[in-house]
């Protein structure tokens, strides 16, 4: 990870795994997790999503928040925006974070290349517009298991360069959460 949020030029897939050992409300939350949970968000059932994101981010990778969804300035407004920002390896990186489900049947390729190349172009906008400044994004997908997690990878493989810009991609393949997909 470190070798990809320092250099500015190159794009990469990171591919991790979280399995929940207590259920959520028993869970020791950092303060950054703490404050996303607790301050406004722009809305969504993806509040427990991004709180575990910056956990992993924190617990893996020594992260610490910086600005949360609503404290990110953007010009225009009305784009996507990103979930948090926060400094890693002497960085600030901005993150969104999104869930590969399918709620009717089940995914396959042809959501995984649409999820990622919607949520790419997503990053790739929040940073054109953001008023705050960062190098890197990461877009944090989480994984319902290691079957859809090999889908996203192979997915990852067919997006087009210039929409992968240099967003690292970090795929996490969640055990014994469900709450992560349901926000519950």
């Amino acid at each position: 990870m470190p070798s990809l949020v320092n250099n500015d030029s190159i794009a990469g897939v990171v591919v991790t795994k979280f399995v929940a050992v207590k259920e959520l409300r028993r869970m020791h939350l950092t303060v950054g997790g703490h404050r996303l949970l607790t301050v406004p968000n722009a809305g969504g059932s993806s509040v427990i999503s991004e709180v575990l994101s910056f956990e992993v981010l924190n617990r893996c990778f020594c992260a610490k928040l910086k600005k949360t969804e609503m404290e990110v300035s953007y010009f225009p407004l009305g784009g996507s925006i990103t979930d948090y920002t926060c400094e890693m390896y002497q960085c600030t990186v901005a993150v969104s974070v999104t869930r590969a489900m399918k709620y009717n049947g089940e995914f396959c390729l042809e959501d995984a290349q649409r999820l990622l190349n919607k949520k790419l172009k997503g990053v790739i906008q929040s940073t054109r517009n953001s008023l705050d400044k960062w190098r890197k994004q990461i877009l944090h997908v989480w994984s319902t298991s290691h079957h859809v997690t090999e889908i996203l990878v192979q997915a990852y493989n067919t997006v087009e360069s210039d929409v992968k810009a240099n967003t690292v991609v970090m795929i996490t393949t969640a055990e014994n959460a469900d709450y992560i997909f349901n926000n519950g």
